[in-house]
C-alpha cells in the first residue's frame, strides 16, 4: 500500500503549517495512500541519547512517541515535512526530530531507506522570501543525504501580519502536491 508520513514541527495545531499538511494528506488519500502523522509538538519524545544503537541496528533504542516512526519510514513512499522558521531556524521540535534521524543513515553514512519523496513546508513571519533560504536549503540537503528526493517545497511569508491569510489557491496547490506524489 502507498504511504505518506507527515512530520509536523509546528507548535500550532491549526496553524498554517498544519493546514498545508492536512491538504497534502487529503491529496495523498485521494490517491489511495495511507497517511501516518507525527506531530512533533506532542509530549513524550526525547532527543538523541548518543547511544549509537542505530549504528549497528535499524531504528532507535529510545522507546517514546517517535519510536514507531522508524518502522513506518521503511515502507513509506513520501514524507511531508513542515516547520515554521523561528529566530532564523526551524522550530526546536523539528531540530529534536532531526537529531533523532541518525538512523536514516547506516554506519557507513549511506542512506538506509532511500527513495522517499519529500514535500516541505516552511512558514515565516518575514516578508522577504530570501531571508531564510539557507534554512530551507540545509533541510533539503539533509533529506538528500537520507537518499530522499525533494519533489516540492512551499514557503509561506509574511505571517507576522495580524491580517495575514493564506493566498487563494495555496491549499489547493498543497493538495495537488500530495496527489502528485502518488499518481501513476
Amino acid at each position: 500500500m502507498k504511504k505518506a508520513i507527515i512530520v509536523n514541527g509546528s507548535p500550532r495545531k491549526d496553524g498554517y503549517s498544519s493546514r498545508l499538511l492536512d491538504a497534502m494528506a487529503e491529496g495523498a488519500k485521494e490517491q489511495g495512500a495511507e497517511v501516518v502523522v507525527f506531530d512533533l509538538n506532542d509530549t513524550g519524545f526525547r532527543g538523541c541519547q548518543s547511544c549509537f544503537y542505530c549504528r549497528a541496528n535499524e531504528g532507535c533504542s529510545t522507546r517514546d512517541y517517535l519510536h514507531p516512526f522508524y518502522e513506518e519510514i521503511k515502507d513509506a513512499d513520501a514524507v511531508f515535512f513542515a516547520s515554521p522558521i523561528y529566530f532564523y531556524q526551524i522550530t526546536g521540535q523539528s531540530k529534536l526530530w532531526l537529531d533523532r534521524m541518525y538512523p536514516m543513515i547506516d554506519n557507513t553514512f549511506k542512506p538506509r531507506y532511500p527513495g522517499k519523496k519529500v514535500v516541505s513546508v516552511f512558514v515565516q513571519g518575514a516578508d522577504d522570501k530570501g531571508k531564510n533560504q539557507n534554512v530551507i536549503d540545509d533541510m533539503h540537503k539533509l533529506f538528500i543525504g537520507f537518499g530522499w528526493q525533494v519533489e516540492d517545497s512551499f514557503l509561506i511569508c509574511g505571517t507576522s501580519d495580524p491580517n495575514y491569510e493564506l493566498p487563494d489557491g495555496l491549499l489547493q496547490q498543497a493538495r495537488r502536491a500530495g496527489e502528485k506524489i502518488f499518481e501513476g
